[in-house]
Formats: C-alpha cells, sequence, structure tokens
C-alpha cells in the first residue's frame, strides 16, 4: 500500500483528486496511512485504512 497512488471516487470527473501514500501508522492497534494530494504534497490528511480500502471511496490506480 506504500508509495500507491490512489484516486477518490466521484461522479465528477472534475472532483477526482488524485493522493499518494506516503506512510502507514499505527494509532491505538489500528492502522492509519498518511496520504498526500499529487498536487500539494505539503498537505497531508490521515485516513484509517479501511477508509482506503472501501471501494466507494477510493481506488487504487
Amino acid at each position: 500500500m506504500y508509495n500507491k497512488i490512489i484516486e477518490k471516487v466521484s461522479n465528477n470527473k472534475l472532483n477526482r483528486t488524485k493522493y499518494k501514500v506516503k506512510r502507514l501508522k499505527t494509532i491505538s492497534g489500528l492502522i492509519h496511512a498518511v496520504i498526500v494530494d499529487i498536487d500539494d504534497e505539503n498537505s497531508e490528511i490521515l485516513v484509517a485504512l479501511s477508509v482506503l480500502e472501501d471501494k466507494n471511496k477510493f481506488k487504487i490506480l
């Protein structure tokens, strides 16, 4: 999963933001991923790994 490119699922093709998985982090025994917008490497987002695996929210490119 590390260094993979993922895309946010959206009906609107303009809102399909692409993210890169920067690192994995364990919080309270659960695995989370730190993702960054490909166009803005300075803003990090922390999401649960289960959210990234949800095919209705993100897809791996």
